[in-house]
């Protein structure tokens, strides 16, 4: 039997719709890789969309240097996805924010694009989506990104437009934080015991929980005392090497922790991708509803039938005490941060364990000495 030739196209399935991934070479030998979604729920209209893309692209392969070079939103997003998208730690978060870009831009080529798109969406994400104006820069810095490497990288003749003049004015980061060990000690208290020493590292580095699940036996130095991780910073390729020194507390729980695999944090014998769960369920309960006319618009529940007579329960989520509000992970690193600084008042030793690029970065924590600035004023002019 004759051995079928590989397709320049692969089809798979996102819900209900069909995408595609393809991979051909043109003809100079330049390889074009991407993916898209063909917008079809039948396969064989999925297949005609394949055929009829595949030869827009070789025939665009054909584009002379003289004309204007363009490139599909589709096709910028796809490709910018399997160049860097894949690789990061979350590629399912960019994936969707690609899509919820390209549905809001509502444009077909990158051509398109000028001030009237780029403040249309704005306005969208503002008005009807209620988006703070932080998460909105973000979305520009992504699509910045993406033109500046598909002029750069991929020679597409794009718009003349800098997209950083539209970054909105975002009000100043309200650091939260623990106020004492009390306090801390009421989370890890009623934590689950694969979540505790993974709290504590968070505690006594100011590690971002990212780093820390990640964190493998090859990046601890038991001699010496430290952490080595890679942190994000765009001017390094890879990340810039970050050391981290470990008080004895700490370098006890990094020894508590079994040699299961190559990660130090493990729950079942298996790495610990995610504590999303098991931290909501530091503060949460679920609570079997017994009128749902009381349920409110912004409450979380979840539904559960019974196999035995089909009926469905609805649960809400509810808060386990008062006296314990919730808190995200994120503010153990402030945490970290806020009392270092307090206790120690240099702000550049603060800056170098979190790990900081710009110490204007550390300077958020500096409200902290605000107490300390009074109690020297009230000893000078007492």
């Amino acid at each position: 039997m004759a051995k079928r030739a590989k397709l320049p196209y692969k089809l798979y399935k996102r819900g209900k719709i069909y995408h595609v991934y393809f991979s051909f070479k043109t003809w100079n030998g330049e390889r074009i890789l991407f993916r898209e979604t063909t917008g079809q729920e039948e396969l064989a209209k999925a297949e005609r969309y394949c055929i009829k893309r595949l030869s827009e692209l070789e025939n665009k392969s054909y584009t002379k240097s003289d004309e204007i070079n363009d490139i599909s939103i589709d096709e910028a997003f796809g490709r910018y996805y399997t160049e860097h998208g894949q690789f990061l730690s979350k590629p399912d978060l960019l994936l969707n924010k690609l899509q919820s870009l390209k549905s809001i831009l509502k444009i077909t080529y990158l051509s398109q694009l000028n001030k009237s798109c780029i403040s249309e969406f704005i306005n969208h994400r503002r008005n009807k989506g209620n988006v703070a104006n932080a998460t909105i820069n973000k979305d520009l810095a992504l699509l910045s990104s993406i033109i500046n490497i598909a002029a750069d990288k991929w020679g597409i003749n794009i718009p003349n437009i800098k997209i950083s003049k539209f970054k909105l004015t975002e009000p100043a980061e309200n650091i939260k934080f623990l106020k004492d060990w009390k306090e801390a000690q009421k989370i890890i208290d009623r934590a689950a015991n694969h979540l505790k020493p993974i709290i504590y590292t968070a505690l006594y580095t100011g590690m971002r929980l990212g780093n820390i699940l990640e964190l493998k036996w090859d990046n601890i130095n038991l001699i010496n005392k430290t952490i080595t991780i890679k942190v994000k910073d765009k001017g390094v390729l890879g990340g810039r090497t970050h050391v981290i020194p470990m008080i004895n507390k700490l370098t006890d729980i990094i020894l508590q922790q079994e040699k299961i695999n190559e990660f130090v944090f493990n729950f079942k014998n298996k790495p610990i991708k995610t504590i999303k769960t098991s931290w909501h369920s530091i503060f949460f309960k679920w609570e079997k509803v017994k009128n749902k006319k009381s349920l409110k618009p912004d409450d979380i529940i979840f539904e559960k039938q019974y196999s035995k007579d089909g009926e469905i329960s609805v649960y809400k989520r509810v808060l386990r005490n008062k006296d314990l509000p919730y808190t995200n992970f994120h503010t153990l690193r402030h945490t970290a941060g806020t009392w270092i600084l307090k206790e120690t008042g240099n702000l550049k030793v603060t800056k170098e364990i979190l790990g900081h690029k710009d110490i204007k970065t550390t300077l958020k924590y500096a409200h902290v000495l605000d107490s300390e600035k009074r109690q020297a004023l009230d000893s000078v002019f007492k």
